[in-house]
């Protein structure tokens, strides 16, 4: 490696290789920190967060593998817009930035920003961020039933939690006195602050080893790098237009999603023109920062999947939707369970994208089932527990999907003795559904089964908060598979939801008697089913994800 003045530094593959992985070696730390030290089931279980580094312009420089996908190409812009408030020049040591602003952050108002500059010499070289999704910002707990989004919590404008190392007493007093559980909240805030101050240690320790001013000249290179590499496989897809259609659960029916993918040489442009409105009620809206993130993000995993992501990764890719559709939504339009609609647009990248890249793309997903369970002690203490559980992945290329997965997101499930150490109810089956994947060439993975009870000797109610998805449209199989099974959720054996719309999303566990239950999708099927090999349809029945019967339906209920 050798220097002479900034932007002009050239790097040798192998020094370049070893900084890279510091760097996102950094950000995994700052990922482990916040794990380590959260106390909410979302976070310390489920691990709904993410870590990034930034370099002097809020560019995405480095994050961790571990990192939740959409907050990886949210934080940036969060960044970004952040600095427009907050000039570089004016922020000190010690400053501490956040928001939680759905149009600034990650699209609902439970994801709150924690942004740190760190300075070097007296000016700012780089942002350590993270992300994170609270256990409770307030608000109404049926999200089927908010109206806006004045109705979904405490809106977090963007301030200085912290100012040249002072708490922001104010701040602190809004946010303890608005939310259910304020000490497990303020304790997850803590820590994306504590995340941050370990970047800040390690990046300037980091930069000490290297003799380094500025990262300028790395980050140069290593985005130049991602972007060369996105371009050149985007240079691989032919030109054309390449369009794809789902439908999903509305509020009030189903509702159209549309995609039109260009590809023009090295750039790639999506546009979602006619899909439909934005809702006011019901939180299914998104905004552009969040459409933009679940549409880059499936992009790069089948584009780019070994180059570690950065700024240089995003440069070649543009997005637009409709301003006032339901991908583009404007205020005051409620977007808390906003990825019950941007969970969907891997699909339809993914479809649009089957007849240039059959062999990188996958069927649809099962998806990620989420259930927010809240009750009271003896003494009228509150206790939450966020129940997440996956759905089957949908089969691609060669490959049959996989258990229990919660892509497009990178949550985790909650462990079942998680659970009942947190809220008093008992889990009293979770097992694998058969017959719930779509059958293929390659089959769809199923999807699982889960009962849930209130804990024997609580004599108060167990509240739960449902939004479930794959009610009316199941997860679509490609090039001649089948779809998957739907989701179903019973409540004392009676279906919620007969006609595949859920009016109200609150259960309640009166008693020891009472039950929910979620059958949750399995995923869709690829390729034609007479074309699966007969020794994997075997074992399918013998590990207990088909049944004979099953298998030889014509259709996937």
């Amino acid at each position: 490696m050798t220097s002479t003045s900034e932007r002009t530094t050239t790097y040798d593959p192998v020094s370049l290789e070893i900084m890279w992985s510091r760097l996102i070696s950094i950000a995994d730390e700052m990922w482990t920190t916040v794990l380590r030290t959260a106390v909410s089931t979302i976070i310390g279980a489920a691990q709904d967060f993410g870590c990034e580094l930034l370099d002097e312009h809020g560019n995405s420089l480095a994050h961790s593998y571990r990192s939740m996908p959409v907050f990886n190409l949210v934080m940036p812009e969060t960044t970004r817009q952040m600095l427009a408030i907050f000039p570089p020049e004016t922020l000190r040591p010690g400053d501490i930035l956040t928001t939680n602003d759905p149009w600034m952050c990650a699209g609902h108002l439970d994801d709150i920003a924690i942004i740190t500059p760190i300075f070097r010499n007296g000016r700012i070289v780089a942002f350590a961020n993270t992300i994170a999704h609270t256990s409770s910002i307030g608000g109404a707990l049926d999200g089927l039933s908010v109206r806006d989004l004045h109705e979904e919590g405490l809106f977090i404008p963007p301030l200085k939690l912290y100012e040249a190392g002072r708490p922001n007493e104010t701040a602190f007093a809004f946010i303890r006195n608005n939310v259910r559980q304020p000490e497990m909240v303020l304790t997850d805030i803590e820590s994306q602050v504590t995340a941050n101050e370990l970047a800040i240690q390690r990046v300037l320790a980091f930069m000490d080893e290297y003799q380094l001013d500025s990262l300028t000249d790395l980050a140069h290179t290593v985005q130049s790098r991602a972007e060369t590499a996105m371009r050149t496989a985007i240079e691989a897809i032919p030109d054309g237009r390449y369009e794809a259609e789902e439908w999903m659960e509305g509020v009030d029916g189903p509702i159209p999603l549309r995609a039109a993918i260009s590809v023009n040489g090295s750039s790639l442009h999506v546009d979602y023109a006619g899909s439909a409105p934005q809702t006011i009620a019901g939180g299914i809206s998104c905004a552009l920062i969040y459409t933009r993130a679940h549409t880059v993000y499936p992009l790069k995993s089948i584009l780019t999947p070994r180059i570690p992501s950065n700024e240089g990764c995003f440069r070649p890719i543009t997005i637009e939707a409709p301003e006032r559709s339901i991908l583009n939504a404007l205020p005051p339009a409620s977007v808390n369970s906003r990825t019950k609609t941007g969970w969907h647009l891997h699909t339809l990248v993914f479809r649009a994208l089957s007849e240039v890249l059959p062999d990188r793309i996958q069927a649809g997903n099962g998806l990620m089932y989420v259930a927010r369970a809240y009750a009271r002690d003896a003494n009228g203490n509150p206790q939450h527990a966020s129940i997440i559980a996956g759905g089957g992945r949908g089969a691609g290329y060669g490959v049959d999907g996989m258990t229990r997965n919660c892509y497009p997101s990178s949550a985790g499930t909650v462990a079942i003795e998680v659970i009942e150490n947190r809220v008093p109810v008992l889990i009293e089956e979770d097992q694998l559904l058969p017959d719930s994947g779509g059958r293929g060439q390659w089959r769809g993975s199923p999807g699982q089964r889960m009962t849930i009870r209130r804990r024997p000797g609580h004599d108060l109610p167990v509240a739960l908060y449902i939004h479930p998805d794959r009610l009316r449209f199941p997860a679509p199989g490609l090039l001649g598979a089948d779809s998957s099974q739907r989701n179903v959720m019973l409540y004392n054996g009676q279906n919620l939801a007969p006609d595949g719309q859920l009016a109200n999303g609150e259960v309640i566990l009166a008693s020891d008697s009472d039950t929910f239950t979620a059958m949750i999708a399995g995923g869709g099927g690829y390729g034609p089913p007479d074309q699966r090999d007969p020794t994997a349809i075997e074992r399918d029945i013998e590990y207990g994800y088909v049944t004979e019967q099953g298998w030889k339906a014509t259709d996937a209920d």
